[in-house]
């Protein structure tokens, strides 16, 4: 017979992700209202159940254990299910929409379309999680979103991806003499990309289409002059702004930007073009208030 969790087990996941963040059992005891000797407890209960150490543990710090930042992800996930649970259970289901979003449909694309669902179903409330795609559709697989936005189509039978919204990349550069000057002279895209790039993370749909266009015109990664990676869009942006170097990114990232005049942006002419997919479990029977969003979405005019 499966083994349940316990209300106490779920108690245990709390004060290991208090330890976690605050590095620190004395912090985390004084967060939780709790004494520390009864935070080092739960820890030590959990280890030994565990059979694994999930701090380094030394007079001046506590640190993850490499078991421990294993075990941290999953121990989210768990709550995050528990916290799923418990407001289906509580709260009018048809009227809960738990969404994950990508970074581009979550800052570009999602807030139009939340405003315009909400205006003619006022009773909705949305729970939006933000993430890139690789980790939205691992919490649609595992079961603690029903719904996700994102950039990227993966090769999965459990799941169902419904394009709703094309994408076209851009080469975006500062709006500064030099790359005003360099545009005029028409180089090829291969010469303006040996200027300093700015990329996105590994998981990210944005990155991944980059890729495809770079492989399309012979070129990788590690040929580019790489200065920087980051997860974080919004700081990308703002380092183009400020001269630091250039970007292959959405248009609809930086369509802002372009219009204010603080950044260029050059079309990448090519046969590739990406899609923004709804993504949910196939083995999982939506909702109709989940049915009414995507027919919603389907029917809006994203150009």
């Amino acid at each position: 017979m499966q083994r349940r969790f316990s209300v106490m087990e779920f108690r245990h996941l709390e004060i290991f992700l208090a330890v976690a963040e605050t590095k620190s059992f004395s912090k985390a005891a004084k967060h939780l209202f709790l004494s520390q000797s009864t935070v080092s407890s739960h820890i030590k209960n959990l280890e030994s159940e565990l059979q694994k150490p999930l701090f380094i543990r030394s007079t001046k710090s506590v640190e993850l254990s490499p078991d421990g930042c294993t075990f941290l992800r999953y121990a989210n996930s768990i709550l995050e299910m528990r916290e799923a649970a418990l407001e289906a259970l509580n709260a009018p289901s048809e009227t809960i929409l738990r969404i994950g979003a990508s970074t581009i449909p979550s800052g570009y694309l999602l807030p139009r379309l939340l405003r315009g669902f909400h205006d003619s179903h006022p009773h909705t409330f949305f729970d939006i999680q933000q993430g890139d795609s690789g980790e939205i559709l691992e919490k649609i697989l595992d079961g603690s979103l029903e719904l996700g936005f994102i950039g990227k189509k993966e090769d999965t039978p459990k799941c169902v991806f419904l394009p709703f919204c094309k994408d076209d990349l851009v080469l975006a550069l500062p709006a500064n003499q030099y790359y005003f000057h360099l545009l005029n002279q028409n180089p090829p895209i291969q010469e303006i990309l040996k200027e300093p790039v700015i990329l996105r993370e590994q998981g990210s749909g944005t990155r991944k289409a980059a890729d495809l266009y770079l492989d399309s015109i012979h070129l990788s990664p590690e040929n580019l002059n790489v200065i920087a990676r980051t997860n974080d869009l919004e700081s990308t942006k703002r380092m183009i702004q400020n001269g630091m170097g250039i970007s292959i990114l959405s248009k609809y990232a930086v369509k802002d930007l372009e219009a204010q005049g603080v950044i260029l942006t050059l079309p990448l002419e090519s046969g590739i073009h990406r899609s923004f997919y709804i993504v949910y479990r196939k083995d999982n029977p939506l909702k109709s208030a989940f049915q009414d969003f995507i027919q919603y979405v389907k029917c809006q005019d994203f150009s």
